[in-house]
């Protein structure tokens, strides 16, 4: 008798769980645990992007497009055989190459041995815009077994002042190669979205003093938490950039009145956030930055940390907005230990977040794996600020990065 066809289609069994059987996967083309501003980390999180933007069944990879000053990010993308044998011939195309180009391999080639597309923004758009990459089995014109979207991002521009903050007579150890280290790491996270962070020279060294410890910023456990960080920032804030501000360490305070040194690597404020905490007594007012403690060598650590901080002060609260610390206050997911807005710079243990595919921090403090430096791009219904990039993007429009 013939085989019941009818057992193939999962519409006959609306109570069983779908699965998707993918021949191929779009990964990040990684040679080193940091990231790579030729390697986008992709958005894989479900197999639909938003259809206001392109309805690519498979991941998005960000791209920045050129700005007459910068030129076009190229990214590498590799493809994974999951289903598809070593011998099958895979052939990309780009369905808008007046926007995306293709560098390698040529237009009508095959993927060479090491499955790695490349691709370069030929375009700046006038506002974020997206198309397909698709991959073909056997020729040109073969069956697509794959695709991914590629979203070109205008690229925006954020002007930082470095400071350098002596507290109570004593410097950290940090200086002007410092920001220029860490700053450039970080917009190898930040170019995927299109932004870039541009340090003004010359840092400023400046001095503060009345704080309760020497070379150290004090974060207290009271109604304002950031009394000492506001009194740093109200008192040297630059007009028309970003401030960023370099102390010895960070004391963070528990609710029980225990101190731990250097518990916070940093700490970001928005505009948003210092509006909604003026002077009150004694109680200076919140300011608009962000802050973190000597790197002592740590730059994938601060770099990334720097991006993170930047994130807070573009309105990005934590990962799917959990923003606390025990049970139920952080995200526990791969995508979330992927994530730059993760609630920690390190991962602890404990499957699945324990490898992200960052490799392990050996920053002089402790070490341990590192979380990752994706930004999210799709608009998925059931997660908050799914699309960090818009609303990042957005926050650098309305200016969130500015002194109040």
């Amino acid at each position: 008798m013939p085989f019941p066809l009818h057992l193939f289609n999962p519409q006959n069994f609306p109570k069983l769980t779908a699965r998707r059987v993918t021949l191929v996967r779009f990964v990040r083309a990684v040679t080193d645990v940091f990231s790579q501003s030729d390697a986008a980390d992709p958005d894989d999180r479900g197999f639909n992007l938003d259809g206001a933007v392109v309805n690519a069944h498979g991941p998005v990879f960000g791209l920045c497009g050129p700005d007459g000053t910068n030129p076009a990010q190229q990214t590498r993308i590799r493809v994974m055989r999951d289903r598809l044998e070593p011998t099958v011939q895979l052939f990309p195309e780009i369905a808008d190459t007046g926007l995306v180009s293709l560098v390698s391999p040529a237009t009508g080639a095959p993927l060479g041995p090491d499955d790695i597309v490349t691709v370069r923004a030929a375009r700046a758009p006038g506002a974020d815009t997206s198309t397909v990459l698709k991959l073909h089995a056997g020729s040109a014109t073969g069956p697509v077994v794959g695709e991914c979207a590629l979203r070109v991002h205008p690229l925006l521009t954020i002007p930082i002042k470095g400071h350098l903050i002596t507290i109570n007579g004593t410097a950290p150890s940090s200086d002007t190669q410092t920001f220029q280290d860490c700053i450039r790491e970080a917009n190898k996270i930040m170019v995927p979205v299109g932004v870039k962070f541009d340090l003004q020279l010359p840092v400023l060294e400046e001095s503060i003093v009345g704080l309760r410890k020497a070379n150290t910023l004090t974060l207290t456990n009271t109604n304002h938490w950031d009394e000492e960080l506001a009194k740093i920032m109200r008192q040297f804030a630059q007009p028309g950039v970003l401030n960023a501000y370099i102390v010895g360490h960070i004391d963070d305070t528990d609710g029980n009145g225990n101190v731990t040194v250097d518990g916070v690597l940093g700490v970001g404020i928005s505009s948003d956030f210092a509006r909604s905490n003026p002077a009150n007594g004694n109680y200076v007012g919140a300011q608009v930055g962000f802050i973190m403690h000597d790197p002592n060598g740590a730059l994938e650590e601060f770099s990334s940390t720097l991006a993170h901080e930047v994130g807070h002060v573009l309105r990005l609260e934590h990962y799917n907005n959990r923003n606390g610390t025990g049970p139920g206050g952080v995200q526990r997911n791969n995508w979330a230990g992927r994530n730059l807005m993760f609630n920690g710079a390190r991962l602890r243990g404990g499957p699945p977040r324990d490898q992200v595919g960052y490799g392990v921090f050996t920053p002089p403090s402790n070490p341990g794996v590192q979380a990752g430096f994706f930004l999210g791009i799709k608009t998925l219904a059931r997660l908050q600020q799914s699309n960090q990039a818009q609303v990042l993007r957005t926050a650098i429009n309305d200016g969130t990065y500015l002194p109040i």
